[in-house]
């Protein structure tokens, strides 16, 4: 089980896809809709078109599903690609092939482009142009040979806080806008804090600056807001995200408005706030996201709703702490982790076993 494959074989089915499937797409032209004819920014969070997290911890789920959704959509979207200058500068590695940052950016792109037939324009977020602006320029010249639109948007003074920098000609208003024909913008990211929420509200102010109407959802599959807060499932997305140090939470938004919990994540509810701030001076007072109450209104989120066996989902995402762990640790040995994601991945293996017990499963269960 515990090997450097990207997705498991499971012999035993614990998530229908196909149901998924229907209800993201049903939920996406949904939101769509409620945009009418301006246009929307769909944040995509975890991977875009290859999510073998998913495939890890819901076994049946199909890695290739987001590219199943956005076939149907692909003649009214475009892509927003979005990249840290940060990751340039310092040479992320961001799998464990040990290979550039710009060449597993190169990669990725590919793959969005050879999926969907579109050609994904290169964003690069929080620029310092007084630091090693050099090797910016470096990275988007090689993605300008190979005929890709590259563009920059600044690090601004005081962000996300200070919405009097933010919305200024000095904050957003000193981003490239960059131009887009399409009514859905598809924005996703080579990998975290690539900037792609603020890509989106930046694009949303711009947009405002020479009257164009536009909105933002985000589509998320982890965590899975209908299910317990530690449930083994999204104990696993807190494992996969130990390296940038994101949690769960209960979305006390949500909870206010309605009187039910929904589980969120930390980024998103500390973020809430300032985006419907932003909103409030940037978009009409008809904007369908003037009705967002919660982060969790936001989000385009079905994945609980097709999960068909529990405990073999239980049983997949203690054996992908594990494997996470695993990762960890082949990190720290190329001199490159931290012991702390060691010990995150050991206390949610602790609160993954005491669920498992506490339900009756057996953590021994063969399912691949």
């Amino acid at each position: 089980m515990l090997n450097s494959t990207d997705v498991i074989s499971y012999k035993k089915k614990g998530y229908d896809g196909a149901k998924y499937i229907k209800l993201q797409q049903e939920k996406i032209l949904e939101r769509i809709g409620k945009f009418s004819n301006w246009r929307l920014y769909l944040e995509i969070g975890g991977k875009f078109m290859y999510d073998q997290h998913a495939a890890r911890v819901l076994p049946w789920f199909d890695p290739e599903t987001k590219k199943q959704i956005f076939m149907s959509l692909k003649n009214q979207a475009e892509v927003l690609f979005c990249v840290n200058a940060d990751d340039i500068i310092e040479n992320r590695q961001l799998s464990n092939e040990n290979i550039p940052y710009k060449d597993y950016v190169n990669k990725m792109i590919r793959g969005i482009e050879a999926a969907l037939g579109l050609r994904p324009h290169i964003v690069i977020n929080k620029i310092d142009t007084t630091s090693m602006y050099d090797m910016i320029l470096d990275f988007e010249k090689e993605f300008q040979r190979k005929n890709y639109r590259v563009w920059e948007r600044y690090k601004i003074m005081g962000y996300p806080h200070n919405l009097k920098s933010v919305l200024s000609e000095d904050g957003y208003g000193n981003d490239d806008h960059i131009p887009l024909t399409k009514n859905l913008i598809l924005v996703t990211w080579a990998a975290s804090s690539s900037g792609k929420m603020s890509t989106c509200l930046g694009q949303i102010y711009n947009d405002h600056e020479i009257w164009i109407e536009s909105g933002y959802a985000k589509y998320e599959t982890f965590p899975i807001r209908n299910i317990p807060l530690e449930h083994p499932i999204n104990l696993a997305y807190e494992a996969a995200t130990a390296d940038i140090g994101d949690y769960n939470m209960l979305d006390p938004y949500y909870k206010k408005a309605t009187g039910k919990d929904s589980v969120n994540y930390n980024r998103d509810v500390e973020a809430f706030e300032i985006v419907m701030d932003i909103a409030k001076q940037t978009v009409k007072p008809d904007n369908f996201m003037n009705n967002y109450k919660s982060p969790t209104d936001m989000w385009i989120s079905t994945a609980g709703f097709a999960i068909t066996d529990d405990e073999v989902c239980c049983v997949a995402s203690l054996q992908e702490i594990r494997r996470r762990k695993w990762r960890y640790q082949q990190q720290i040995d190329r001199k490159e982790g931290e012991q702390s994601r060691i010990s995150r991945c050991d206390e949610l293996e602790k609160k993954c076993l005491e669920y498992i017990k506490e339900k009756k499963y057996n953590e021994n269960l063969k399912i691949d």
